[in-house]
């Protein structure tokens, strides 16, 4: 059976949900597995600990993986070309499909939409149809992706072709948002009479919905005054008034052709390397073909035919149902969570979580230990996973801990899990805060991928918590048995005694979330030592680490026993307050000072210590690693001044 890994940024957006949906019915009747893995935009995060989606370019080149589909489109938008291709080349000798982008690897596939077509034809009837003269177009050149300066060529292209004047005034620069759109518009124009053009073409739907809410608002009529025309053909297209005219891509007949071009490859066949999608215009109200009283959805094609518009997406009795549906899934998901604890809980509920979620099937996978990942570093992929517990509707079979492992470089599906099933598959990592445990794999019924990016959000989130709660009750164990405290050495620094990093993020961030919970004050530190380099340099490491030692213990003495101290690197700790106040900061910092003297004097060191610290207030965040970036950004501070009074 053949494994083909797509690579997607992301589930959230409308491309991504046609692109997949086309992807999944090509291989719905298919003896082929997918897995398809999000895996965010390198070096682009929402989310405080959004780069752990990246550890999935690591599972796509397993040695299961026979073909690799990506949808390059939207990587593209957000990061270099090259760097994408860099990434891609990883992946050679399998064939590589991609969606947009050229992927310039060995074997690679590319298929492309074929806008300057499309440009020719709404600006041939906007000028043939509607009579306009003189068009705007609101291009997307801020973001400097190469869609958007393709858009931009294809436009003055079809001006040229159409013998219309170019005029580079009334060329607005904008980033495919409407809100961009809509200011530039405001900002330039206040009222009907000043408006120099009678058609404007945006790039996308985005930005014509921005000029549309302007235009309302200075008085202009659409499309009795300006004629306005999109392109992507959203969703945001057909639900304002007036409905948008603008250019279908048919992303989902994109997605099954790039599956088909896996498949057919897949089976020694021989395909074309490139292949142009022409699109498809829709001619609405905003260019005025549909009359403002028409009932039924519908568009002209550049035939001048009138045709139907009605589909799911623009369907507000099948949306609301659905939405009403994920709510419900949503509250049943939580409530079955808050029964279990433990991973033996969690397992007993494995099937129902499965059935609510609309899953065929879940495996989770645990690394042999679990990985701190900083998004600074590259990740390394561990040589062994284990089977944790997995659960088949299809196979009709459940197990927990069967004893199997894989090395995940060979293998991401393992024996008596779903290794001989068919079928679309989400991989997910599974990770809380800068802690990697492992990843899921889940088997899906349906094409509802924004919706199962919400359920794995919540299932990932407590497998996690059920992974640290097992491990602290197999710790507590341990101790008793043994009395040792060996079960806590992945969390302490063994020079200083206090917590490790990944100690300080665990106890700090908890601590953080229970500060701000319960609406009480408290400071996050950042400190780093003055001189290390100096004292290792002129006394030896041996010193240099006994100052280290002396200085967690001199933090440790000054702080609480109920704050939460951790060395993060060499000479960097961190520390949270709970309770202080930013006005107490500077009489903490002269108490530091004081007591480095004292310890300095007492084990008569040839130096004397000396830190420096950056505070923040809990105001800036609910992420401990962003505040602690905060607050590093006060210790430069901190630190310039110290330089200065040199």
């Amino acid at each position: 059976m053949k494994t083909i890994a797509v690579l997607i940024p992301t589930f959230t957006i409308e491309y991504s949900l046609d692109v997949l949906s086309g992807i999944s019915d090509y291989f719905k009747d298919k003896d082929v597995r997918v897995v398809i893995i999000q895996t965010r935009i390198p070096g682009v995060n929402q989310g405080a600990f959004d780069y752990q989606y990246c550890t999935g370019f690591e599972y796509a080149k397993s040695k299961e993986i026979d073909a690799i589909i990506c949808v390059s489109g939207i990587y593209a938008s957000q990061m270099e070309e090259d760097t994408l291709r860099e990434i891609l080349k990883n992946y050679e000798p399998r064939p590589v499909i991609s969606i947009a982008m050229e992927p310039r690897v060995k074997n690679g596939y590319v298929i492309q939409a074929d806008c300057r077509k499309s440009f020719m034809d709404i600006v041939n009837h906007l000028k043939k149809v509607h009579d306009c003269k003189k068009i705007a177009f609101f291009s997307a050149n801020q973001t400097r992706s190469k869609e958007a300066l393709e858009r931009y060529d294809a436009f003055t292209a079809a001006l040229d072709s159409c013998k219309l004047p170019f005029y580079p005034e009334l060329v607005f620069d904008g980033c495919f948002t409407d809100f961009k759109a809509y200011d530039e518009i405001i900002a330039r124009y206040k009222s009907k009479k000043e408006i120099p053009f009678d058609a404007i073409v945006c790039a996308n739907d985005m930005m014509a919905y921005g000029c549309i809410r302007a235009f309302d608002e200075i008085g202009v009529r659409v499309p009795e005054d300006v004629k306005v025309i999109g392109f992507d053909d959203a969703i945001v297209a057909s639900m304002i008034s007036p409905k948008l005219s603008t250019i279908n891509q048919d992303i989902y007949s994109q997605g099954c052709e790039a599956a088909e071009i896996a498949y057919r490859v897949l089976n020694g066949e021989k395909m074309k390397k490139e292949l142009l999608k022409p699109l498809v215009p829709k001619f609405r109200q905003s260019c005025g073909c549909i009359s403002m009283d028409h009932s039924l959805p519908a568009y002209k094609n550049t035939d001048g035919e009138l045709c139907s518009d009605l589909n799911e997406k623009n369907d507000d009795v099948n949306q609301f149902i659905s939405a009403l549906n994920v709510k419900n899934t949503i509250v049943t998901l939580l409530d079955t969570i808050r029964g279990f604890n433990t991973l033996k809980q969690m397992f007993f509920s494995l099937k129902y979580i499965a059935a609510q979620c609309s899953i065929n099937g879940m495996a989770v996978h645990f690394f042999k230990d679990v990985q701190i990942i900083d998004s600074e570093k590259e990740f390394v992929l561990p040589n062994e996973v284990e089977l944790h517990m997995f659960y088949s509707e299809i196979k009709n079979s459940e197990i927990f801990r069967p004893g199997l492992t894989v090395d995940p470089h060979e293998k991401i599906f393992i024996a008596r899990s779903m290794e001989n099933v068919s079928g679309v598959f989400l991989l997910n990592p599974i990770y809380m805060g800068e802690t990697n445990y492992g990843y899921m794999l889940c088997q899906i019924k349906e094409n509802k991928f924004a919706d199962y990016n919400v359920y794995l959000k919540i299932i990932v989130n407590a497998v996690a918590q059920a992974y640290e709660y097992t491990s602290k009750i197999q710790e507590g164990r341990n101790l008793e048995r043994e009395n040792t405290t060996l079960a806590l050495q992945s969390r302490m620094d063994e020079l200083t005694g206090i917590l490790n990093r990944r100690g300080f993020f665990e106890q700090g961030q908890a601590a953080l979330d229970l500060l701000q919970e319960t609406d009480t004050s408290g400071v996050i530190f950042f400190a780093d030592m003055d001189g290390l380099k100096k004292i290792n340099d002129t006394y030896g490491h041996d010193m240099g680490d006994k100052a280290i030692m002396l200085q967690a213990r001199v933090l440790k003495d000054i702080f609480r026993s109920s704050d939460v101290v951790g060395r993060l690197s060499g000479d960097e700790f961190g520390i949270v307050a709970l309770g202080m106040k930013m006005s107490y900061v500077e009489n903490t910092k002269l108490k530091i000072d004081m007591l480095c003297k004292k310890v300095s004097i007492e084990n008569q060191l040839p130096f004397t210590l000396s830190i420096s610290l950056g505070a923040v207030d809990l105001q800036k965040s609910s992420v401990l690693k962003q505040l602690l970036t905060e607050a590093d950004k006060e210790l430069y501070k901190e630190k310039k001044k110290k330089h200065a009074r040199k």
